[in-house]
C-alpha cells in the first residue's frame, strides 16, 4: 500500500442572515458566525443532505396522527390521537434529530449520532431503520442526525386496544448523555379508518439542505381544490429552531413559485433551548397559513407548520412543488407528511437517474411559473431508462497550445458508448446509460485557473452565464481547460458526489488519456473513489479508470484498450501473502470473466503490466515463476517518488456501475437515497487534499513500465 492517500473533499458554502440579537452563548438554536448579515446563497448547494425522501404511501382509508416532544427532563410525554373507535393502526414510526452543540456556545461542533437504544418509547429500545447527517454549511458537514424507526410493534397493541376514539400518551426517554443534544422525536402513527374517504398518506425523511431544497408531488389526477371532500395538507418536522421574543431563526416555504410561510420553524412542541427545539405541524395544529406569507417570526408559535395547500392549485393542477430554504442558517427539516384527496407520488423516479419522472415526461420547471424551462423530452430523456446530461465549454488557443480545447467527436462517443455498454438494468429492459451532451462554445483562453478543492469562484464566473439555473438541476457542467492551481494536474472534479468537473489537459494529447479523464472526474461527480471502497490508488484489483493506472491508457480487455468502471466484485489482496498463481479473484468464485483482463500493478515506483489472463499467474513480485504462494510485496507504490515500502491489505470493493449517485451537486430534486447519501459523508470528512494524476506522473509512468508474462 502506497502510504499517500489522495482524498476529495466536499465544498461547502456558507449562508448567513440579518438580525441584531443577543450573544450567541445566549440564544438556542444558533452556531458561530450565524445572524450576522446576509450573504449571497451558495452557487452549489452542499452534497451531505439527501433531501427528503418517502418512505411510506398508501392510498385507501387511512388517517394519520402526528405529534413531537422534546425537552430537557428524564422523560417526556407523546400523544397519539386515536381517530375512531374502530380505527387500527396501519403503522407507527419515530423520527429524532440531534444537533452537534456541546453546550449553549456551540463554539465547536461535536457530531452526536442517535444510536440504537438511545431512546426508549413506552420502556422499550428503539432500533433505527435509517440515518442521515445535514450539514450547517460552512461550520460543519454532520451537526444534525436524523433518524427514523418502525415502532408498530411498540405503538399498535396500545392504541388497538382502545375501545373508544381519543388521546394515549406514550413515554419518551432519551439517553441521558445525550439529552442535550437529541431535540426531540416525532412519533407518526397512520391508522385504518373503515368508514373514512379515501386518502393517500405520504411520509417523507431526510434532510433538507439549509441553502435551499425542494420535493415534489405528483398527482395522478388533479384535485379540484372547490370539491366538497378535497384535501391536501402538508406537515413539516423542524429541529433546532428557536424564535422565541422574535428571533429570526425560521425556513421559508414556497409551493409552485407561491410563498406560503416564511416562519416555519420555533419549538412549539419542545422547550426553548438547546436539546428541546422541535416543532412538526400535526396534534393541536390548525391547517391555516400565516396570513401574511412574507411576515418573519414575531414568537414561536408565527407558524403551525401545517397548512392546507388547496389554494396553491388549480383544478389542473399536477404538480406540487415545495421549496424550503433556510435562511438564518441552522434549522434542520428532517421531516414532511402529506394527505391529500388523490392518488399520487413524491420525487418519483422510475429509472433512478436522479431526473424526476414529471420532468422527463412534462419538462422540468424550474420555478413553479408553469412554463417549461427545460424541455427534457424533446432532449431524448426517457423515465424508463438512465439519462446523463454534460454541458461542456472549452477554451480557446492560448499559450503553446497548437489548437483550441474542444474535444473531438471521438473523444465524445468514446465517453458514450462506456455508458451506453454500461451493466446497468433499467425499467425499459435495455442496459446502459444515455449520455447526451450539450456544446456551450468557446471561452477565452486563461493559462492558469484559480480553481482549488475549495474554491471554484472563477469555474462559475466562466460557466453560470452558459448554464441557467434551470438547466443546473439536470446538467453537469464541464470545462475544458489549460491548467489550475499553477500546476500540471488532468483535472478536478467539484466533490464527491457533485455535478461540475474540469478536465484539463493539452488540445493535443492523446484521444484515450482525454476521454479517460473525462470519465474519471465524472465519476468523482458520480459518487466514485480513487480506490472503490476509499482512496488508496493504483491498485491491481481496481479494474477501473478511476485508478491512476488506468486512466489514461483504460483497462486492458483481450489485448485491448476498454473504457470503463469496475464490473467486478474481486476479493482483497494482503500484500503481505500474496498467491501469484491466484491473480486476481472474483467473490462470485467463477474467475473466468477476469482471464480477458490485464492487470498493472507498481512496486518501489516501478510499472508492470500483464495484457492478458488477471486470473493467474501474476508475477508480483517480478521474480521466479509467476506461482509462487505467500508473496509480500508492495504492488500498488506507484506515487512519485515512491512510498517506503508499506504493506497492507488492498480492499477491493464492489461493482462501480452498482453504486453511482446520480443526483449529486445541483442536480435532480435531492429526493434521493438517504442510505446512500450517508455512506459518503465520511468522505466529506476527509482532509482537504484532492490531488489528480498529472502529465508529468503519466510520461513517468509509461517510461517505467515493463510489459510481464
Amino acid at each position: 500500500m502506497s502510504r499517500t492517500v489522495l482524498r476529495c473533499a466536499i465544498v461547502a458554502a456558507g449562508l448567513l442572515v440579518a438580525g441584531a440579537i443577543p450573544s450567541i452563548a445566549q440564544v438556542p438554536g444558533t452556531v458561530p458566525g450565524n445572524h450576522a448579515g446576509f450573504k449571497a446563497r451558495p452557487k452549489t448547494l452542499p452534497s451531505s443532505a439527501s433531501g427528503l425522501s418517502i418512505f411510506y404511501k398508501k392510498y385507501g382509508k387511512y388517517r394519520v396522527s402526528v405529534n413531537a416532544a422534546g425537552g430537557n427532563t428524564d422523560s417526556l410525554k407523546i400523544k397519539v390521537i386515536k381517530p375512531t373507535a374502530d380505527a387500527v393502526v396501519d403503522k407507527a414510526f419515530l423520527m429524532a434529530a440531534s444537533n452537534g452543540c456541546p453546550n449553549q456556545a456551540c463554539a465547536t461542533p461535536t457530531p452526536v449520532s442517535i444510536d440504537n437504544g438511545d431512546i426508549t418509547l413506552n420502556g422499550k429500545s428503539v432500533t433505527w431503520t435509517n440515518s442521515v447527517f445535514n450539514a450547517v454549511p460552512g461550520f460543519s458537514d454532520t451537526f444534525f442526525n436524523n433518524v427514523l424507526g418502525d415502532v408498530t410493534s411498540i405503538v399498535k397493541p396500545v392504541m388497538d386496544a382502545m375501545t373508544a376514539a381519543g388521546a394515549k400518551h406514550f413515554t419518551l426517554r432519551e439517553n441521558a448523555a445525550k439529552n442535550m443534544n437529541i431535540d426531540g422525536e416525532v412519533l407518526v402513527v397512520v391508522f385504518k379508518v373503515p368508514d373514512a374517504t379515501k386518502e393517500t398518506v405520504a411520509l417523507l425523511f431526510g434532510a433538507q439542505q439549509l441553502a435551499g431544497d425542494r420535493f415534489e408531488l405528483v398527482l395522478d389526477e388533479p384535485i379540484d381544490p372547490r370539491g366538497p371532500s378535497a384535501t391536501l395538507n402538508m406537515g413539516l418536522g423542524i429541529s433546532f429552531s428557536y424564535q422565541e421574543n422574535g428571533t429570526q431563526q425560521y425556513s421559508t416555504i414556497t409551493v409552485n413559485g407561491q410563498r406560503v410561510s416564511t416562519a416555519a420553524g420555533g419549538s412549539d412542541d419542545g422547550v426553548p433551548a438547546n436539546g428541546g427545539l422541535i416543532t412538526v405541524g400535526g396534534v393541536g395544529d390548525t391547517l391555516k397559513t400565516p396570513v401574511d406569507p412574507n411576515a418573519t417570526p414575531t414568537n414561536a408559535r408565527s407558524d403551525d407548520e401545517r397548512y392546507s395547500l388547496l389554494k396553491f392549485i388549480t383544478k389542473k393542477t399536477t404538480s406540487v412543488k415545495v421549496d424550503t430554504l433556510n435562511p438564518s442558517n441552522d434549522d434542520n427539516i428532517f421531516f414532511a407528511y402529506f394527505e391529500f384527496s388523490a392518488k399520487g407520488d413524491i420525487n418519483k423516479d422510475t429509472d433512478g437517474d436522479g431526473l424526476l419522472d414529471s420532468w422527463e415526461m412534462k419538462g422540468y420547471d424550474h420555478d413553479g411559473d408553469g412554463v417549461i424551462d427545460v424541455n427534457l423530452p424533446a432532449l431524448g430523456a426517457n423515465y424508463k431508462h438512465k439519462d446523463l446530461f454534460i454541458a461542456y465549454a472549452y477554451m480557446a488557443q492560448g499559450g503553446s497550445d497548437t489548437a483550441n480545447h474542444k474535444p473531438s467527436a471521438a473523444v465524445l462517443a468514446s465517453v458514450t458508448d462506456a455508458f451506453a455498454n454500461a451493466p446497468v438494468s433499467n425499467p425499459d429492459g435495455i442496459t446502459g446509460i444515455k449520455v447526451h451532451w450539450k456544446n456551450l462554445g468557446q471561452v477565452p483562453f486563461t493559462q492558469n485557473l484559480n480553481i482549488t478543492s475549495s474554491n471554484w469562484a472563477e469555474f462559475d464566473a466562466i460557466m453560470d452565464p452558459l448554464v441557467s439555473e434551470a438547466q443546473r438541476v439536470i446538467y453537469h457542467r464541464l470545462l475544458f481547460g489549460s491548467h489550475y492551481d499553477g500546476g500540471n494536474s488532468s483535472g478536478i472534479s467539484r466533490g464527491i458526489p457533485a455535478s461540475d468537473f474540469l478536465v484539463t489537459l493539452p488540445p493535443n494529447f492523446s484521444a484515450h488519456g482525454i476521454s479517460g479523464t473525462i470519465m474519471h472526474e465524472l465519476g468523482h461527480n458520480l459518487g466514485l473513489r480513487h480506490g472503490n471502497v476509499d482512496d488508496e490508488n493504483y491498485k491491481p484489483n481496481h479494474l477501473s479508470i478511476m485508478s491512476y493506472s488506468n486512466q489514461f491508457n483504460w483497462l486492458i480487455m483481450n489485448g485491448n484498450p476498454k473504457l470503463d468502471y469496475e464490473r467486478f466484485s474481486q476479493t482483497d489482496l494482503d500484500e503481505n501473502d500474496l498467491n501469484e498463481a491466484a491473480g486476481l479473484s472474483s467473490t462470485t468464485g467463477d474467475d473466468s470473466p477476469l482471464a480477458a483482463y490485464g492487470v498493472r500493478w507498481w512496486t518501489a515506483g516501478n510499472g508492470f503490466v500483464k495484457n492478458s489472463g488477471a486470473d493467474k499467474n501474476v508475477n508480483w513480485n517480478n521474480t521466479g515463476t509467476a506461482r509462487q504462494n505467500h508473496v509480500a510485496v508492495d504492488i500498488n507504490n506507484g506515487d512519485n517518488p515512491p512510498a517506503a515500502d508499506f504493506k497492507s491489505v488492498l480492499a477491493a470493493g464492489s461493482i462501480e456501475w452498482d453504486k453511482l449517485i446520480f443526483d449529486g451537486g445541483q442536480i435532480g430534486a435531492s429526493g434521493g437515497k438517504a442510505k446512500t447519501r450517508r455512506a459518503n459523508i465520511e468522505m466529506m470528512l476527509m482532509p482537504n487534499a484532492l490531488k489528480e494524476l498529472t502529465i508529468d506522473d503519466y510520461y513517468r509512468m509509461q517510461n517505467s513500465t515493463i510489459e510481464v508474462k
